[in-house]
């Protein structure tokens, strides 16, 4: 049986990757009691479901004995070598002194000793004077992350039933429409929010696809809200959704509006604003990512709950992951400024530190440039800025 012995620490890949790799039967942890009260759980459950793994025990140190940890390690160790198992040390993520203790057992026993750079997703062995190591002595495994997974791991749990139908494409024709989609809309930039409120609240398709609007009621409209979109503005930008394919047979010269959106996944496009924006960023992280989805509903406590509200829940735009480490995306077009821009920020920051961890990527798209400030605030946060 191989055994592997580690300090269970607060970043869960820390405390799953060696089983990720390995084809460990046995984890010992040894960590601090309040940490083992938070984490023994999920993690145990973590490396049965997913790793192979067979027994999971976890032995709580004191945070300032070093004998006592050793003895209690001692023990352990002379457990399992009375076994008969093959030990191995995992000191990825392991604090000062139980990594300390770590080194002593490790002489002591002849034991192979080992970390991995998570970020690089390679072994990084020490077992020189040792018995062995696991990389030669043990047989590999083979297991790549899904996003899913990351998102167990962190305690939560992705809920597809708020999943939004139009963030479920983006292939074949309707990848090409959202490419002639974001060209049209990023022309526009200024005002497209505007514009897509617009066509969802007065010039809707509620049972159809097939829009007739008199040109008196548009009117009116347009000058009741009092915004920065005008008549020419309208039409100008309707003009060019028809020349991309998105709208069909458009009049709007003989006193009503009329037009046809092309399908219900086009319309619903253009009902929601920041959607386009999301979906073209979804394509590209796509052609290079492991996993990717697009507008994730992430539930904090891993169970979905009846009703809807009880929940805790935030949305991520986009969610990458390329090999351990995910990258989460805000998407926010038009202009950004003042409280909103910080809101943008430490939402980005709470979500990613709640389920990517200390390894997650951060980074918030956006249309128009922030101010230096923000963009000083976003580097301090390890927030990456991205202008689309």
């Amino acid at each position: 049986m191989n055994v592997l012995f580690e300090f269970l620490g607060k970043e869960p890949i820390e405390n799953v990757i060696t089983c990720m790799h390995y084809q460990v039967d046995k984890v010992v942890f040894f960590g601090y009691y309040d940490l083992i009260l938070e984490k023994k759980k999920s993690t145990s459950d973590f490396l049965m479901k997913y790793c192979g793994v067979s027994k999971v025990v976890c032995h709580p140190m004191p945070q300032a004995d070093l004998q006592s940890m050793l003895t209690t390690m001692r023990r352990e160790i002379s457990y399992e070598i009375g076994k008969g198992n093959q030990i191995y040390f995992d000191l990825t993520g392991g604090e000062s002194l139980i990594l300390t203790a770590f080194g002593m057992l490790s002489k002591e026993f002849n034991m192979p000793i080992h970390h991995f750079d998570i970020s690089k997703d390679k072994l990084m062995e020490l077992e020189e004077g040792a018995k062995g190591s696991i990389s030669a002595d043990v047989a590999k495994r083979t297991k790549k992350m899904t996003l899913d997974e990351v998102v167990t791991m962190h305690g939560g749990v992705i809920n597809y039933r708020l999943q939004k139908r139009l963030r479920e494409a983006g292939s074949g024709e309707t990848a090409e429409d959202i490419k002639r989609l974001w060209a049209v809309a990023d022309r526009y930039d200024e005002l497209w929010n505007l514009f897509s409120g617009f066509l969802r609240e007065v010039l809707d398709a509620e049972n159809d696809l097939s829009v007739n609007r008199s040109s008196g009621e548009v009117f009116r409209a347009l000058k009741e809200r009092k915004t920065r979109l005008s008549v020419d503005g309208l039409n100008e930008m309707l003009d060019a959704l028809e020349q991309a394919g998105a709208l069909l047979q458009l009049d709007y010269k003989n006193g009503q509006y009329r037009f046809q959106y092309k399908n219900r996944f086009i319309k619903e496009c253009l009902w929601d604003g920041g959607s386009i924006l999301e979906l073209v960023v979804y394509q590209e992280e796509k052609a290079t990512a492991d996993d990717c989805r697009v507008g994730v509903h992430l539930d904090w406590d891993g169970e979905i709950s009846f009703p809807q509200n009880a929940d805790v829940l935030n949305e991520i735009d986009v969610l990458v992951l390329r090999g351990n480490i995910p990258t989460f995306i805000s998407c926010k077009s038009g202009r950004l400024e003042g409280t909103r821009t910080l809101s943008a920020l430490y939402e980005l920051e709470t979500v990613a530190d709640r389920f990517g961890g200390k390894y997650a990527k951060k980074v918030l798209v956006i249309t128009k440039p922030l101010s230096e400030a923000y963009v000083k605030r976003a580097k301090e946060m390890g927030i990456e800025i991205r202008n689309k």
